[in-house]
């Protein structure tokens, strides 16, 4: 469930009257500082509406706070069905279906995969970036995050995209969400390209890039729809550093993508710092 923000007010107005009547009427709200004001949020968006012409009744004093509320009839909340969430995240839903046909070609060994790598293997050469540029091939900065090795590489970078991708899509919209993914997926792939060359692929330099951007975020601006767990941030940390200290690729066919990893990090957290003043909503 996320809050939705309904309305703001100044600071120095008095909200406990208000914030009594309300909960005595059964509806789940709460009252946060936010940017220098007050903002009511509620869960049920439903109540949204009526709210919203109530509460601009309330500025206008054209209604009075009864002490003594009406009785309220309890209604059952049904949270929203997995399709539903997913109808409302198409972004996140495109990013896991690619990956899992990006899995599906590398495991076939179908030479469509070519066309999803940084570099075109089928010259059996490393191409110069420059080359690459100039041939017009600037998907290949973004596609190699949907290239995955084995069905736990797509599984994990899956639910992390579901969990985390949801949150930011959310916030910020789909285009705004698919912006960042472009943007935090190219930077991934750059690093690690520079660092190991081209063979690699997986979404996981933009799975740290939501972490990057949630952990920053909410240091600078808190928002209800980002407010992970810390211990979260912290596992998915200390697996970076793991995973760089060189244990885990003994447990594993191949190698980690390290750098993709902290280049998505880095590229997360800057992106949250260039947009500080974006994604109130």
């Amino acid at each position: 469930m996320n809050w939705i923000a309904v309305k703001y007010f100044s600071l120095d107005q008095d909200l406990r009257e208000l914030s009594d009547y309300l909960h005595a009427r059964g509806l789940n709200h709460r009252i946060t500082e936010e940017h220098g004001q007050q903002c009511l949020w509620v869960l049920d968006e439903t109540v949204i509406p009526a709210l919203q012409e109530f509460l601009a009744q309330y500025s206008q004093g054209a209604v009075t706070l009864d002490a003594a509320p009406p009785p309220v009839t309890a209604t059952h909340y049904s949270p929203p069905s997995l399709l539903q969430q997913a109808v409302q995240v198409p972004v996140v839903i495109a990013l896991v279906l690619l990956s899992a046909l990006g899995a599906f070609l590398v495991d076939a060994n179908s030479p469509l995969v070519n066309w999803f790598g940084f570099q075109d293997f089928s010259e059996r050469r490393i191409i110069p970036l420059g080359e690459l540029f100039a041939s017009g091939e600037l998907w290949r900065l973004v596609t190699p995050i949907f290239l995955h090795f084995g069905i736990f590489h797509v599984l994990f970078n899956s639910l992390w995209m579901w969990d985390l991708g949801r949150r930011l899509e959310y916030l910020m919209g789909p285009i705004q969400f698919l912006l960042f993914v472009i943007i935090t997926g190219a930077a991934s792939n750059l690093a690690q390209f520079f660092w190991s060359g081209p063979g690699f692929g997986g979404m996981s330099g933009v799975v740290y890039a939501l972490v990057g951007f949630i952990a920053i975020r909410q240091r600078l601006v808190p928002h209800p729809l980002v407010a992970v767990a810390p211990a979260l941030i912290g596992f998915m940390l200390f697996w970076l550093v793991l995973c760089m200290s060189g244990v885990v690729d003994y447990f594993i066919a191949g190698s980690v993508a390290n750098a993709a990893h902290l280049g998505g990090l880095i590229a997360g957290a800057v992106y949250a710092l260039a947009t500080r003043h974006f994604y109130r909503r």
